[in-house]
């Protein structure tokens, strides 16, 4: 096998050619800038002698696109993009840029501007991925075959057999558990975390719902699945797990749950459960297939299908980043309302049925809080009865429930289902043409669209600032567009229903579905328009789809307290962050908790903050003055001249970041929302070399992890109080008002300590690992309130009285 990988660099253009797995022959032509490249690469003798081998680079089009002149003379040139490549064999990455893939298959980093190391490496990336697509099922290696110029260059390998499973027997208790993974060297012991362990056990033992603490280090995850698992083991219960992020429940299902099974020797059936959008139609894929998609999404698209075993949506997370990606996974979700239930020819492979069907059969099953809050809304109906649950990262679960339990309209919402009854040739309605009754539900789906229109665009007009709480006397102006809207769509629900009385049985499923989806809009605008229901505050803001309308419930504690709490015999809500001080109290009163009778206790981390120092900028103006985005980013400078770190800082305001940004001309920085959304912008944070500073907002708050050096300085820009205007935080101060309480006091104070120390967390996630927190809110030095904030770090705060001071402190620290 030979080949030669190609890479452009800024002046010059290197080739490398492999034999048969390593490179022989290097070759490196000048271009003399990138204006003429073309000539200059047609006139040399070197490039025609390597024109019989196979080409292989990154992003073909582009470097084609820039050596149009120079390729266009080679005959017969056969290409090999190992950026389409690597998606369709690593489907899972987001991020498939070269410099990402050279780190994560562990290959020598190429210096900057080596464009001949940089030509090596590609081929390497080819050689690892050609390697890992022998090891794939053979569907998925007919689909890849397509992207190689010769077929015989895929060498299929037989998969390793499985392991011999372990015989062991559970151990008796959470102790003798412990002591045998550490036994075996497979766990440190870490006191801490066999308290922690200990407290979940007596939870599910004596029943009722705790509230444990325990901060990073402390192994929260091993401390409530090994309770959980022997509880499970001896008995005939259920249970739930529910997570915040992804990443956290991933962590769980994919790495956790299979080592701790196979390690305890118990036998508990677990299955992992999402949003029934986050997985493949079976009818959508077959759709996909017949159309004239570009390789680069119908090749990783269609391996992936091949092998997957879950048809879990976010395992494609390649085709995110790929222009027209995105849409058509959004296509590919099955959406319950365009599904022909079990009359679909494919009902026997629809991965979400399977995946419900796992749940329901399954003792521990693995959700996010969304998902455990769409179970809570429908009364039980997504995981049925279950008697012990766990909330890791609780501090979030309020938060979530609230979301999970209102209700919203936005302007792409009716037009989902409008479209996926007329769009072309292609909508629903037009293969039902021969019915009677499809030229009445073309009128009144004509009909449904221009009230639509006609609705927002007097919702518009009505609602002009950009968020706010709305009442009955708000929405007349909207009363006669919303109510012609309601009618229109209403009407479609019914004109659909009778259409599926004289339709097949897959099309009469979806008819009935689609009107029932229609019914369920039609009453959403009717309540929307109505805010006069109690306990629910009313409320619109303009998001990135334009206008939104909210109702959402002011407290979620009552009804937890009535359809959660009531229902389980013992819950465990954990996280390294649910207290202000020593005192819950705050979270178990959103939680619907009686805070005098739910049990709370708090491990600290184990990690030594030795080598971590605080400190709070009091020489800042106040936030809000024009002023503190320049005082900021001279401070930022200073610190990062001193102290040449990788450095995350933290907003509360995109307004502010941006503002701040633009006073960091000499800085390396990476902007969110800019330079790219979270997980994206992390890994390109992860690798670029210091100093570097990444400004980011609420996402990157939490639930992300940069150990030893990827993260050494860290800055909360802005103490993270909830913005007092919020329709919703207005609407839960006036209950609190109402009843003689201080909502500073018992909404906002905690609020903002909770998600302080959620941002501090960031920083020490080792043990090993040191640095900086820097606070750059005077307010923590001149308010009463600061105590509390400065009471929430692990380390005492030293008080800085200008940014030469800090670059001193940095400096000493950092020797």
């Amino acid at each position: 096998m030979e080949f030669v990988a190609v890479a452009l660099g800024k002046n010059a253009l290197a080739l490398v050619r492999f034999r048969d797995g390593k490179p022989k022959e290097t070759v490196r032509v000048s271009c003399g800038g990138r204006g003429e490249p073309g000539g200059i690469l047609g006139r040399d003798e070197r490039l025609a002698q390597l024109a019989g081998f196979p080409f292989v680079a990154h992003d073909v089009p582009r470097l084609r696109a820039a050596l149009a002149e120079a390729f266009d003379r080679l005959p017969e040139a056969r290409w090999v993009d190992t950026l389409v490549l690597s998606r369709a064999v690593w489907p899972g990455e987001a991020d498939h840029t070269l410099p990402v893939l050279i780190h994560r298959l562990g290959l020598p980093v190429p210096a900057a501007g080596d464009v001949a190391a940089e030509a090596e490496a590609t081929g390497r990336v080819f050689l690892a991925a050609l390697a890992a697509v022998g090891a794939l099922p053979p569907g998925a290696q007919a689909m890849i075959q397509g992207l190689l110029p010769d077929p015989g260059w895929l060498v299929p390998r037989n998969p390793p057999p499985p392991r011999p499973a372990k015989a062991r027997s559970p151990p008796p208790g959470v102790d003798e558990a412990f002591a045998r993974l550490e036994a075996q060297g497979r766990l440190h012991r870490r006191p801490q975390q066999r308290a922690y362990a200990q407290a979940v056990h007596v939870a599910l033992e004596q029943g009722g719902v705790w509230l444990l603490e325990a901060g990073p280090g402390t192994g929260k995850t091993f401390g409530y699945l090994v309770p959980l698992l022997l509880a499970l083991a001896g008995g005939r219960e259920r249970a739930v797990v529910a997570t915040r992020t992804r990443a956290l429940q991933e962590q769980l299902w994919q790495r956790d749950l299979p080592f701790l099974i196979a390690e305890l020797g118990v036998n508990v059936p677990c299955a992992l459960l999402k949003g029934r959008e986050n997985y493949l139609c079976p009818r959508r894929l077959e759709d996909a297939r017949r159309r004239l998609l570009p390789p680069e999404i119908l090749v990783p698209l269609l391996a992936w299908a091949e092998r997957t075993a879950s048809g879990d949506l976010d395992e494609l997370a390649a085709l995110r980043s790929v222009p027209g990606g995105p849409s058509l996974l959004a296509e590919l979700r099955d959406i319950p309302y365009r599904c022909g239930g079990a009359a679909c020819p494919w009902w026997g492979r629809c991965p979400s049925r399977a995946a419900r069907d796992r749940a329901r059969a399954a003792r521990l099953v693995v959700v996010n809080h969304a998902l455990l809050g769409a179970d809570l809304a429908s009364e039980g109906k997504l995981l049925g009865p279950y008697r012990f649950l766990v909330v890791d990262e609780a501090h979030g679960f309020p938060g979530a429930m609230r979301e999970a339990l209102s209700l919203s309209l936005t302007p792409t919402v009716i037009p989902r289902l409008l479209g996926e009854l007329r769009r072309g040739p292609a909508g629903l309605l037009a293969g039902w043409g021969e019915l009677a009754g499809v030229e009445t539900a073309i009128r009144v789906w004509e009909r449904a669209v221009a009230t639509h229109r006609a609705f927002w665009r007097a919702a518009s007009a009505t609602f002009e600032r950009e968020i706010g709480r709305y009442e009955l006397d708000n929405v007349r102006p909207l009363s006669p567009a919303g109510t012609a809207l309601a009618q229109a769509v209403a009407e479609l629900a019914e004109t659909l229903a009778d259409l599926a009385r004289d339709l097949p049985e897959e099309e009469a499923e979806q008819a009935s579905a689609m009107a029932a989806e229609a019914g369920r809009l039609a009453a959403l605008v009717r309540f929307l328009l109505a805010p006069d229901e109690e306990g629910f505050v009313f409320w619109y803001a303009c998001g990135p789809t334009g206008l939104v309308l909210t109702a959402s419930p002011v407290e979620v504690g009552e009804t937890l307290a009535e359809r959660l709490w009531a229902e389980i015999q013992a819950g465990v809500l954990t996280s390294a962050t649910l207290a202000v001080g020593d005192d819950a109290t705050a979270i178990a009163r959103e939680l619907g908790l009686d805070p005098d009778h739910t049990p709370f206790c708090s491990w600290p981390s184990p990690f030594s903050y030795r080598r971590v120092r605080a400190f709070v900028l009091r020489y800042l103006p106040h936030p809000d003055d024009p002023g503190y985005p320049a005082a900021l980013a001279q401070s930022l400078g200073k610190a990062l001249a001193a102290a040449p770190r990788k450095g995350l800082v933290l907003f509360t305001s995109r307004r502010l970041l941006l503002a701040t940004a633009e006073h960091l001309p000499e800085v390396p920085i990476l902007v969110q929302g800019r330079d790219g959304e979270r997980d994206q912008l992390v890994a390109r944070f992860r690798r670029h070399p210091p100093p570097v500073l990444l400004l980011g907002l609420d996402t990157l708050w939490e639930g992300i992890d940069l150990p030893g050096e990827e993260l050494e300085l860290l800055v909360i820009v802005r103490l993270p109080f909830p913005v007092p205007t919020d329709p919703v935080a207005e609407a839960e101060a006036e209950r609190v008002q109402a009843r003689g309480g201080s909502p500073f006091h018992e909404l906002f104070l905690p609020r903002a300590v909770l998600k302080l120390r959620q941002g501090v967390g960031r920083l020490v996630r080792t043990p090993l690992d040191r640095g900086a927190v820097v606070l750059a809110d005077p307010r923590i030095a001149t308010q009463s309130y600061g105590g509390h904030f400065l009471a929430a770090l692990p380390v005492p705060a030293t008080m800085v009285d200008g940014p030469d001071e800090l670059a001193v402190a940095l400096r000493d620290l950092f020797r």
